[in-house]
């Protein structure tokens, strides 16, 4: 098949959030910059070269033909690495505020999460796109790829990041439900889920005391409620139009996280409730242009990865705009391509690449049906010319 154009909306939708980041991470962090290392720009300099980094591994994977994945095991070999990294964390991870989930390289840090996200997208596309598995077999089809799913969410569930464990299932459960896997043998196989939820919960007091600040955050908003009391003082300010870039109150140590993790209460602040929504328009324009190129793209192993990859993105995107807005319990998940972090945007500058090189391969809209009219009039003449 030739070699098409990748999608320009994807790379216009991408490149904004990427600018849009770095600004709002410039904005929000000087404050805390200034107080721990003495210079305003000590976060968004970072920032700054891994979005670099991201949009250059973007190019690249957008050059390598998507199929390249299936060769030489690669979805198995993804799979194997990303449970060495994560089980090697218990013995090597840097301990940072409680958890280990983070290698220590000196320039940096690498979160094993982040690569299990991917390699758990190319298998499961990998897997549900060989001819020879039948997911709706549960002994043979559906329980191995549970197994792998289920190991890796225990694998980050205990590290502690049982959000991002919830995440990494909602993403393998989707791309299961749309492979046509049985309803009944999932939610049987997902039921023991629920109480080990539960038990994470309980066994770890700040996943409690998250829980209690959405619940009843207002009774004491000076301890347990403060972080999104002081998140939802920022969206309040912003209004319709904001304070203006760079006027955030909030930024001034008031709010915690507000690089990270609460970045999108800062944009709401500065840039109001119309450059909030023109965010989330975004996330929903890089969405439905995945839809468009799964529906469009010729073999299923493309569609899965398309799926998995734009799904993993908008998802995040809503829980992290959804918890800073109260509407669910905080739950350290970041906003994608905005937030502060390096790992997190290095492997959704590959994940971003594949998806633009499936992009070049797409059937051209309205292909569909040409090819069946032009196989119909064939058919049909071989039949009289039978006859």
């Amino acid at each position: 098949m030739k070699k098409g154009r990748v999608d320009l909306t994807l790379v216009i939708m991408v490149t904004f959030l990427l600018t849009a980041g770095m600004v709002m991470v410039f904005s929000s962090s000087s404050m805390i910059a200034v107080n721990k290392y003495g210079t305003l720009t000590h976060f968004f300099l970072k920032q700054m070269m891994w979005s670099a980094f991201a949009l250059s591994l973007m190019i690249l994977f957008s050059n390598i033909n998507y199929k390249t994945l299936k060769k030489y095991k690669l979805p198995v070999a993804g799979i194997i690495i990303s449970f060495v990294l994560l089980a090697g964390l218990f013995v090597f991870g840097a301990k940072m505020n409680g958890a280990r989930r983070w290698y220590n390289l000196g320039v940096g840090s690498f979160q094993p999460s982040e690569l299990a996200k991917l390699a758990v997208i190319v298998y499961f596309a990998y897997y549900l796109s060989s001819a020879k598995k039948n997911i709706r077999d549960l002994k043979m089809g559906l329980l191995p790829l549970l197994g792998i799913l289920g190991g890796l969410m225990a694998l980050i569930a205990v590290q502690p990041d049982l959000s991002t464990a919830l995440m990494l299932g909602v993403v393998g459960g989707t791309l299961l439900l749309i492979s046509r896997a049985k309803i009944s043998h999932l939610a049987m196989l997902s039921l023991p889920l629920i109480p080990a939820v539960i038990l994470g919960i309980n066994r770890q007091s700040f996943r409690l005391r998250r829980l209690h600040e959405w619940l009843a955050g207002w009774e004491n908003p000076l301890h347990a409620g403060y972080q999104i009391k002081q998140s939802l003082i920022g969206l309040g300010r912003g209004g319709m139009f904001g304070q203006s870039l760079g006027q955030s109150k909030q930024k001034f140590l008031f709010l915690p996280d507000s690089h990270t993790d609460f970045i999108f209460s800062i944009i709401g602040e500065e840039w109001g409730f119309l450059g909030t929504t023109l965010i989330l328009i975004a996330f929903m324009i890089i969405f439905y242009r995945g839809l468009v190129i799964a529906r469009r793209v010729p073999d299923p192993f493309g569609k899965f990865l398309a799926v998995g990859i734009v799904l993993n993105i908008v998802a995040y995107a809503l829980i992290n705009a959804a918890v800073v807005s109260m509407l669910v319990p905080a739950t350290g998940l970041p906003m994608p391509f905005i937030s502060y972090g390096g790992s997190n945007l290095l492997f959704l500058g590959a994940a971003m690449g594949i998806l633009l090189n499936i992009s070049r391969q797409m059937t051209p809209a309205g292909a569909n049906y040409v090819d069946y009219k032009q196989n119909r009039e064939r058919y049909l003449k071989t039949v009289i010319a039978a006859d």
